[in-house]
């Protein structure tokens, strides 16, 4: 597909001078202008927020949780070094969105300096259009604007550098520059673990280091011996995402239906899908509808039997249409082999494709659009239509980055465009329910049933928003039907255990939340298990769940206060411990810097427990002023009647603070 030339290098020719000063500055300039044009393209996401599954994934990360460390997180998770940058970026950027966006955009301009020195070797005069041309595709938004696929971003870049590494082995091994070539090749391998490690897609380099060596010779032993690492790297981490894939992601989804010969027929249509959405990106969409229906019986077939036709057709003439036409198409369709469907992937219980599948694939194109462009000899003219073709591809990427630049309008342009996708009508839903416009959000959740009632996330939903409006008795079908379909969701039994306690079933509450502590016991589903453990005087149980969090979060200051008073005012004398109790209380003070009145009151509870009644007294007079100041007065007025207590030389003994 791509116009490229016939040498990857140049053995006998002479040694290059250093280019002068002038190319050196058009050069930096030229680069400008491509980070330039990403700035332009992106420039409307910038400032939006977090869409789909960011924030959860972001807030979530398995380093962030406790679940991995710097050590463990290597080969115990799927894209492991994205895991790592997304925590560096949650330490330094939290909940800021914007931080995440710039981020992703700029790895994108990263990857496009990478892809112009990478095709001036293959391309020649068209390369910084190429360049130009992959900086802002539109098919790229969905890779570049959406957070959540920092994957693509940053697994870009060493993957080109990867490519760039072995071209220079190639070129320093044919002119005999050992020391060079070992160099060369140790960058190129290094670059392409750290690929894989950013997302597994990348795999294919080790075919295209293929392609490139037999597009200039028949590869010889030496060949082999230098590219069996890069299939075997190629070949474990594949592997070891695919069982990731299986037994984390999916986990017994139900992804395809298809056997083998179904799944070769999806995967043509998708590569046709892909192509014709590269060279046409208009009507892009986050979920696209299913074309199953649209293609029946042996009609399914076709666009695989054009495939091979087409191929054989390329293979046939390849000496008269060169062999950079035949290394483009196959390239394309490599790039596209781990995500047009032969193997499964959770995101294909939404879609059978998405554009952040396309994005190195999009490489190709773009290539090959550069080359076009480059066999134009009238600069008028050649610039003309470049320049033609840059503009209109900024302005339908501004018009795709404003789409994923917030909830609402990724899920109504989806919603639009592909009326038939239920999980966007039930994110849609879940976003308009987030900012209380309920009666609209539940009309979208019924949607979302309609069109798919073993949607186990819309049937909680649905529940949450009926829970919400006072509907309960009905919120609990959909509750229940959620925990049929998926039993083990723990977003579900959360939800349903917070309605359950809102409605006083304390009891079925306590029985749903640790179920959900059994399958993820983070620190905040241990603390809201705590709570109802103790709003049912179960002081004890409640006590080992705090405990529980500060063994993993021993910052928490809400388990570090909770603990305190249930120690200081257990109504249990046996149970009660004023030592600790005061311990705990004074790492909460401290952490809130003596300014929350109900630490205080906590701690002024656990000095009178401890015998210290002059600093509870002292404590608690503070709580007081504090609570008063920040028009607290129900607390003001407890601490009043604790603060007599005190003076008297009485602890607490019973009571307890808050409520679940």
């Amino acid at each position: 597909m791509a116009m490229m030339e016939d040498t990857l290098h140049e053995p006998n020719a002479p040694a290059q001078k250093p280019a002068p000063q002038g190319d050196r500055v058009g050069k930096m300039a030229a680069g400008l202008v491509l980070l330039a044009l990403v700035g332009v393209a992106y420039w409307p996401s910038f400032r939006g927020g977090f869409v789909w599954d960011d924030l959860v994934l972001v807030k979530n990360n398995p380093l962030a949780t406790g679940e991995f460390t710097l050590k463990t997180v290597w080969l115990g998770s799927d894209f492991s070094l994205s895991t790592v940058v997304m925590w560096w970026e949650w330490l330094v950027f939290q909940e800021n969105a914007t931080g995440y966006r710039v981020t992703n955009a700029l790895l994108h301009g990263v990857g496009v300096l990478l892809l112009w020195r990478v095709l001036v070797r293959l391309v020649g005069p068209g390369a910084w259009w190429g360049a130009a041309v992959f900086a802002v595709h539109p098919v790229a938004v969905a890779s570049v604007a959406w957070i959540s696929e920092l994957k693509n971003t940053l697994s870009l870049p060493f993957f080109l550098l990867s490519l760039l590494g072995f071209m220079h082995f190639e070129a320093a091994r044919a002119a005999q520059r050992t020391a060079a070539a070992r160099w060369a090749y140790g960058g190129a391998f290094g670059s392409f673990i750290l690929a894989l490690l950013a997302k597994t897609s990348t795999v294919v380099l080790p075919i295209l280091l293929l392609g490139l060596v037999m597009r200039q010779r028949r590869p010889t032993r030496k060949d082999g011996l230098a590219l069996a690492p890069f299939f075997a790297a190629a070949l474990f981490f594949g592997a070891m995402t695919m069982w990731f894939q299986a037994h984390q992601a999916i986990r017994g989804l139900t992804v395809q239906t298809g056997g083998g010969a179904e799944r070769l027929a999806d995967a043509g249509t998708a590569i046709w899908f892909y192509l014709g959405k590269a060279l046409w990106p208009v009507n892009l969409c986050a979920i696209y509808p299913s074309w199953n229906d649209s293609l029946p019986g042996g009609l399914r077939f076709l666009p695989l039997i054009l495939l091979g036709v087409g191929g054989a057709l390329v293979w046939r003439y390849r000496h008269r249409w060169g062999r950079p036409v035949a290394f483009g198409s196959a390239a394309f369709i490599v790039m596209l082999l781990p995500v047009c469907g032969l193997v499964d992937m959770y995101f294909m219980v939404f879609s059978r494709v998405s554009d952040h599948f396309a994005y190195l694939a999009l490489l190709v194109v773009a290539a090959a659009v550069g080359a076009g462009i480059g066999q134009l000899r009238q600069p008028h003219i050649r610039n003309g239509v470049a320049g033609g073709i840059i503009a209109g591809l900024v302005l339908l990427s501004q018009e795709r980055a404003r789409v994923y630049a917030t909830d609402e309008a990724l899920w109504r342009d989806t919603v639009q465009k592909n009326p038939k996708a239920g999980s966007a009508h039930n994110n849609l839903a879940c976003n308009l329910a987030e900012r209380g416009r309920l009666p609209e959000a539940m009309e979208h959740f019924k949607i979302s049933l309609e069109l798919n009632p073993n949607n186990a996330a819309a049937q909680r939903n649905l529940g949450k928003g009926l829970a919400m409006t006072g509907r309960f008795s009905e919120a609990e079908k959909h509750f229940i039907r959620a925990l049929e379909i998926k039993p083990d969701d723990t977003e579900t039994l959360i939800a349903y255990g917070q309605a359950l306690a809102a409605n006083q079933r304390l009891g079925e509450a306590i029985y749903q939340i640790r179920k959900a502590c059994e399958r993820k016991p983070t620190g905040a589903i241990r603390s809201y298990l705590a709570a109802l453990l103790t709003a049912t005087g179960q002081q004890e149980a409640a006590a080992r769940e705090y405990e529980l969090v500060l063994q993993t979060e021993p910052k928490s200051i809400e388990a570090l206060n909770n603990l305190a008073w249930i120690l200081a005012a257990n109504p249990k004398k046996e149970q009660r411990n004023g030592k600790e109790a005061v311990r705990l209380a004074q790492e909460a003070c401290q952490l809130t810097a003596q300014q929350e009145p109900l630490m205080l009151s906590t701690l002024a509870a656990a000095y009178a427990e401890a015998g210290d009644f002059s600093n509870a007294v002292v404590t608690a007079q503070s709580a007081i002023k504090l609570a008063s100041a920040g028009g607290n007065e129900p607390l003001a007025r407890k601490n009043e009647m604790l603060l007599r207590e005190y003076q008297a030389g009485r602890s607490v003994g019973l009571g307890r603070q808050g409520k679940p």
